[in-house]
């Protein structure tokens, strides 16, 4: 068997490759041995089936992307103990995007060349942004997991994902809020260095005001900062019933605790980007309220069974809530790469966009025209005592 890592196409040496895999305790790929010997003489094994992995391995997601990793690698080697995909083994090359957009369009150059049958990746929506159009104009399906800027799959026909987008889980939490948390006011605070943030919290804000509620402050910060003492100085004077903070772990956790050693009671809302709070500031984030795609209280057999699977095969439980999509981007490939019959990428496209009513661990998959998801919900989860507990289901 062979893992085989490569940062923007190029094999790592040793070393390298050791600090890799300490970083994300082991990945990808299953390859079977070139030849083997039989009684009868030398067998060669089927060419296998190549599919690219576009994440971050370094940089400031990588502990973010660490547990979708351990994902794809357990999936995959599962697919290979079942005879792999039309009789050839599953082998998924890893291209490190080194948490940036330019590392992003670097690794889908990588992944280009080096002749990926499609492509699973990546996490966050500045990566997909940049990756996207490199793999579409070179007819190269992918399926994001977890990329929920509207702008991913917009006019790209070869470009598909399996979550929600951040007008649906916009809506949602304004909904929610609105209708059931009674807010009449909000402050909206993002991250003005990542577009994921940016746009969440446009929609959010035009559908808190459509609904009959007033934006007080909306106000962009920078994602590196680490004194928020000013901003939170004018939160403090004004009265408001919720503050929405669609950021990323790092930054929100920051400005929460800041928020609340200054005093600020207000409930805090965010969006799926929120998946370390309860271990960075449990104590803080008691009380707050997230959108998410995945909860593992959902009565879900494929949930369950994918749950076990990575239970089973990793020294951890599911912490981070987008490694389920990755289990559900991957199986949606293998399941179009087999109705397609082969591995021409024109008809795995066509065969993708034909799922319809796929179960999978985040629930029913069919995708629209537009390669994102029909007739999705939006779970509100509530940090309880240190654990993001089930709350509801909004459809907005």
């Amino acid at each position: 068997m062979i893992y085989e890592w490569r940062i923007h196409g190029e094999p790592v040496n040793v070393f390298t490759r050791l600090l890799l895999i300490c970083s994300v305790l082991f990945v990808i790929v299953l390859r079977q041995a070139d030849a083997v010997a039989d009684a009868s003489g030398t067998h060669t094994e089927p060419e296998p089936i190549t599919i690219g992995a576009i994440f971050s391995v370094t940089g400031i997601a990588a502990p973010h992307n660490r547990s979708l990793l351990e994902m794809i690698a357990v999936v995959a080697e599962r697919v290979n103990e079942n005879g792999g995909v039309l009789g050839r083994p599953v082998e998924v090359l890893v291209f490190d995007n080194n948490s940036t957009s330019i590392g992003a369009l670097e690794a889908a150059h990588a992944a280009r060349d080096a002749g990926v049958t499609a492509v699973i990746g990546a996490h966050w929506s500045s990566h997909s942004l940049a990756i996207a159009p490199v793999l579409n104009e070179a007819g190269i399906p992918m399926i994001s997991p977890a990329s929920t800027h509207p702008g991913v799959t917009l006019n790209k026909d070869y470009v598909f994902r399996v979550s929600f987008t951040d007008v649906t889980q916009g809506r949602a939490m304004a909904h929610f809020a609105i209708e059931s948390l009674k807010a009449k006011t909000s402050i909206v605070l993002s991250n003005i260095d990542e577009q994921y943030s940016a746009t969440l919290a446009h929609y959010y804000s035009e559908a808190f005001q459509a609904a009959g509620g007033k934006v007080i402050l909306d106000y962009g910060y920078r994602g590196a900062a680490a004194d928020f003492t000013p901003l939170i100085e004018t939160i403090s004077r004004l009265d408001t019933d919720v503050i929405y903070i669609p950021g990323y772990s790092r930054d929100t956790a920051l400005l929460m605790k800041q928020a609340r050693k200054h005093g600020v009671t207000a409930t805090f809302l965010g969006g799926d980007g929120w998946d370390m709070l309860e271990r960075l500031i449990p104590e803080d984030v008691e009380g707050s309220y997230q959108t998410a795609q995945w909860h593992p209280d959902i009565p879900n057999r494929v949930s369950h069974f994918a749950q076990k699977l990575f239970d089973e095969s990793t020294i951890d439980t599911i912490t981070n809530y987008s490694t389920p999509l990755v289990y559900d981007a991957f199986m949606v490939l293998v399941k179009a790469i087999e109705n397609a019959g082969s591995t021409d990428r024109k008809a795995i496209r066509d065969a993708i966009a034909a799922t319809d009513n796929y179960l999978g661990a985040t629930g029913s998959i069919s995708f629209d025209e537009h390669g994102d998801l029909r007739d999705t919900n939006v779970i509100i989860m509530k940090y309880v005592h240190g654990k993001r507990v089930f709350n509801s289901t909004v459809s907005p």
